[in-house]
Parts: structure tokens; sequence; C-alpha cells
């Protein structure tokens, strides 16, 4: 079976590579905003749209006037690449215009403040040989590891700065053996705040808590970078520190989450889970922390995606359907079953 993964590897950057990363990055945030102050204005005064090509062929003409020489000096897909991003979420609005959605997410400005720092590459435009990558402009670049998964690089390469370090982010079409589940069982998960996942047959997956383990150390990273001026190097540095910290959290969510999805997946023929109401949970202030901590809805998504990958039949049960007071056995619904009953 054909999947699509995504490998998100670390790279060894110089000083001089970081130099042009931010500077291909500010190009794409240019290409993005440009093309959507274009759109705006075109519909505006002319009632019309105009297409990501139209707008590509605009900027390959600005590369030839002295205001815009600087073009010539970037890879051709970083601006070809923020403009199809930018075509993606036009229509993507229109697709919750015409659904009636509230949100309809009309495309906004990147702000040089608050955007990411993130620029595409097209597959054809890079190589990738071992743990080295091989950028236009630049020549070869180390990696911190090889792409796990062989196969063929679809999509974009994205290259992104999370805190001081600068990530590339792989996608690829590879194909997964089949697993054979003819004699597994199949079994259900509960998915809690005190402990992450339980299944049916007692397995137990403990919940890493990463926001609260975490929880003083940001807080105090975050007291220090308030206390900095804005724009000095002191407050970069503090700021760094705080989003250093926030990719630790995500990343200790992230692994169990993966851990769980994948031991259910490989090991089972089919897993049933509650579908829950993770937004109406939310609104209780006492357990919203706690709820937001424990990532639900991502290991709801893992569990689907994954089943699909090696077998695994995923079934959502209502979530007012009485799992936890329905006896398994006779069928019976104890009505005065509590919170603090565990058995």
């Amino acid at each position: 079976m054909l999947a699509t993964k995504a490998h998100k590897i670390l790279l060894n950057v110089t000083p001089e590579v970081e130099v042009a990363f931010i500077s291909w990055c500010g190009a794409a945030r240019w290409a993005y905003n440009k093309g959507l102050e274009r759109k705006i204005a075109l519909y505006r005064d002319e009632k019309q749209s105009v297409g990501a090509y139209a707008l590509m062929q605009e900027v390959v003409a600005l590369k030839k006037t002295d205001e815009y020489a600087w073009l010539k000096e970037i890879p051709k897909s970083i601006p070809r690449m923020a403009l199809m991003h930018l075509e993606a979420t036009y229509a993507n609005f229109f697709r919750h215009v015409k659904g009636g959605e509230k949100q309809k997410g009309f495309p906004n400005f990147k702000s040089r403040k608050r955007s990411r720092m993130s620029f595409h590459l097209e597959p054809d435009a890079i190589a990738v040989d071992g743990n080295r990558v091989r950028i236009p402009k630049l020549g070869w670049l180390k990696m911190h590891q090889g792409i796990r998964f062989n196969g063929k690089l679809v999509g974009t390469v994205c290259i992104g700065q999370t805190g001081a370090k600068w990530y590339a982010s792989f996608t690829v079409e590879t194909e997964i053996g089949e697993v054979d589940h003819q004699d597994k069982p199949v079994t259900g998960l509960d998915v809690g705040v005190k402990t992450l996942g339980v299944l049916s047959d007692g397995t137990a997956f403990e919940n890493p808590r990463a926001f609260y383990r975490l929880e003083k150390l940001l807080a105090r990273a975050q007291r220090q970078m308030a206390r900095k001026q804005k724009g000095s190097k002191r407050g970069q540095k503090a700021k760094l520190r705080v989003q250093h910290i926030h990719k630790r959290i995500a990343d200790l969510r992230a692994n169990a989450t993966h851990r769980v999805s994948s031991y259910v997946t490989k090991n089972y023929a089919g897993v049933a889970i509650e579908d829950l109401n993770v937004a109406g949970m939310l609104k209780n202030h006492h357990l919203a922390k706690s709820i937001t901590d424990a990532n639900f809805q991502e290991l709801h998504r893992q569990l689907k995606y994954k089943g699909q990958w090696y077998g695994c039949k995923v079934k959502q049960v209502d979530m007012f359907f009485p799992s936890s007071k329905l006896c398994s056995v006779c069928g019976r619904i104890n009505d005065n079953l509590t919170l603090a009953d565990r058995e």
C-alpha cells in the first residue's frame, strides 16, 4: 500500500547559511503579501481575480527591474511556492463561503514579527544523498540523519525555523508492508487525563503531562522575556528560549500520541474509541489545561490514518453511549457509577 509520510530533520546550519535562510523567508513573505495585495486591488477596482500563474509572470517581469534585482539571488521556486500557497488559501476561503461556515478565513497579510520563518522548495530543486541535502544557491548541507522512508519525494520541501534551529520537512510517498491482523484481537481505547489511554485488556499508556512538567520553567522564561527591551539582542535570545521550551512540550506530546497510535494500530485488528466533544470539554476551566495537554484530537487523527496504513479498523463510539456504566457481561446500566469508581 502506498502512503504519504512526512519526516522533519534538523539541519546543520552555518551563520552564512542562516543569513541566506532568513533572507529567503522574507522573500517568500514578500511574494505572498504582493500577490494578496494584487488580488484585493484587482477585485476592488475591476471585480476580477488573478490566478497564481499570472502572478508568477508578474514576479518574473519584476526581476528585470533595478528595484527588484534581488529576486535573481534567491531560488526561483520560493516566490512561486508562496503564490501557490496563497492560491490554496483563497480556494479554501471560497469553499468555506459556499459551505456557509461562520469562520470563513479570508487570507491575511504575513507579518515579519509574528509569522513563522519558513519557505518552500520544489522537490525537483533539491537532491538528497544520505544525511546530506543540496539546496539551490547554497550547495550541500548536512542533516542530523537521513530520511527514514524509502520512496519518492512529493509535494514541497519546507525549510523553517523553530526556536534557534532550522529544520527541513520532507514528504515521501512510500510503500507500507501489510500487517497480518488475522489472529489479532479487537480492543477498546479509553482516553483520559490521569492516564493518557487504557485498552480494554488492561494495557495502560502513561500521560507525560508535558505542559505541567515544564510549566514553571516556561513561566520563568516568559517573565525574563517580558523584562527585555523589544527588538534588543537579549530580547531575541529570551524569545528563542521561550520558543525552545514550547517545542520541547510539543515534542513530548507528539511522542506520547505516536506511541499509543502506533501500538494500537499494529497490534490489534480493530479499535473502538469514544467520539469526544473536545471543544465542549475545553469550556470546563478546571480541566481545560489538562485536556489540551493530553492532545485528544491529535490522538484521534493519528489513529484514523495509521489504521488505514496497517489495516486496523477504527470505530468511533457515540459520545452519549454509556460505555463506562454498561456491564459487559449482562448489559445492565449502572446509573450510580461515579468518577471515583475505577473497576
